[in-house]
């Protein structure tokens, strides 16, 4: 203070520039001497969880039927009775054998009739044509008759036997256009609408009439990207992961408004070869899809579905928030606090992610203090007070 009070007392005889120099160094020393030390920053921090996990990867993919079949006419006529409803909920679920179409069948009755009749008139013939050779061999034994006379009785029974099963193949015919011309449910499903109405004429060419899904097992195909693939392969290797060939492979399914992945199913079916188009392997599971109490079933072929893969056998890991994850460059990192409370930078491997927390491979160890909160507050080699 002495030396500011003697900068003043000169400054009545020095030019107005140098009061200005002597008023600004001034005012610096003050300032500096008013400084103090920066406060640690207050931080949130955990320490990482440690849990059995089993680790997964995820894939995308769609719901197929397991069964899915076209109806058609297999006959000629007039559509005179539709069976079903199609207008429940998603679509009528049908049992096999169940009616679904009826066609005109008096054509058909009245041709199984005339087969039937043509069976008792080639019957009869043949009862002529039996009696007539009886009498022609017993004539031809008195040398009453010639030979020739008993080959032709003899054609004669051969072409009435040949009658009779012509006549019986025409009956069976006759009866099967009859039975198609009721249109019944191959297989137990889900049926659509009907694309013909009742009055329309219906031929072998008209094309489908309306379709039938399988909706109990359901498919879900999905595709395995090459990296995924040649990862799996490794697994089973080494021995860490079992094939579908030694043990049941499980997945499990969501649906776009599930929570996690609430259906179990089973791998069943692996394409031979990868589409060099797009370095993938198609892969199918089944799962079951029974219906509930109330409403429809759950899974219906066309649906989205997020599919998860486990991979190996369940292990301990450490798992942390992903809010105490930074990026820098691409690299993951976290600040790890230490006994003097002082921040450390410190690179993860990152792992997969269960129930909102992430896996962390590599790069911590167990009880060390990370921040979870406040991350852009800090730097390494500060100080921070931590809650």
């Amino acid at each position: 203070m002495t030396s500011c009070r003697k900068v003043k007392f000169i400054s009545a005889t020095l030019p107005a520039f140098l009061l200005l120099i002597s008023g600004s160094g001034c005012e610096k020393a003050n300032s500096a001497a008013d400084k103090k030390p920066t406060a640690p920053v207050k931080v949130e921090v955990t320490v990482p969880l440690e849990q059995e996990v089993t680790d997964f990867q995820d894939f995308t993919g769609r719901l197929e039927a397991v069964e899915s079949v076209e109806i058609r006419a297999r006959v000629n006529g007039y559509l005179t009775k539709i069976a079903f409803d199609p207008s429940i909920e998603l679509g009528a679920e049908v049992k096999a054998n169940d009616l679904l179409f009826e066609i005109d069948e008096r054509p058909y009755q009245n041709a199984l009739e005339s087969a039937l009749a043509n069976l008792a008139k080639a019957e009869a013939q043949q009862k002529t044509a039996v009696a007539e050779l009886a009498r022609t061999e017993e004539l031809v034994a008195k040398k009453a008759a010639t030979p020739r006379d008993l080959e032709r009785d003899a054609g004669q029974k051969a072409v009435a036997d040949a009658s009779i099963e012509g006549a019986k193949v025409a009956i069976n015919q006759a009866k099967l256009d009859l039975e198609f011309a009721k249109i019944t449910a191959p297989i137990s499903g889900r049926i659509g609408r009907p694309l013909l109405t009742v009055g329309n004429l219906v031929t072998t060419a008209t094309g489908s009439l309306t379709s039938i899904v399988s909706v109990d097992p359901v498919h879900v195909y999905f595709d395995i990207d090459e990296p995924t693939l040649l990862t799996l392969q490794k697994l089973i290797r080494d021995g860490k992961l079992k094939s579908a060939m030694e043990a049941e492979v499980p997945l499990l399914l969501g649906l776009v408004n599930d929570d996690g992945h609430p259906y179990h199913g089973k791998l069943d079916f692996v394409e031979n070869k990868i589409d060099p188009n797009t370095g993938t392997i198609r892969v199918r599971g089944v799962f079951a899809n029974p219906k509930p109490e109330r409403g429809p079933r759950p899974l219906a072929p066309g649906l989205f579905a997020r599919v998860r893969l486990p991979l190996g056998e369940p292990h301990k890991a450490l798992l942390i928030s992903e809010r105490a994850i930074g990026r820098d460059q691409g690299q993951a990192f976290v600040f790890v606090v230490n006994t003097e409370n002082e921040v450390i930078y410190r690179r993860v491997k990152l792992g997969p992610q269960h129930d909102g927390l992430r896996v962390i491979s590599d790069g911590l160890v167990i009880g060390e203090k990370i921040v979870v909160n406040g991350l852009q507050r800090v730097r390494p080699g500060s100080q921070v007070e931590p809650k």
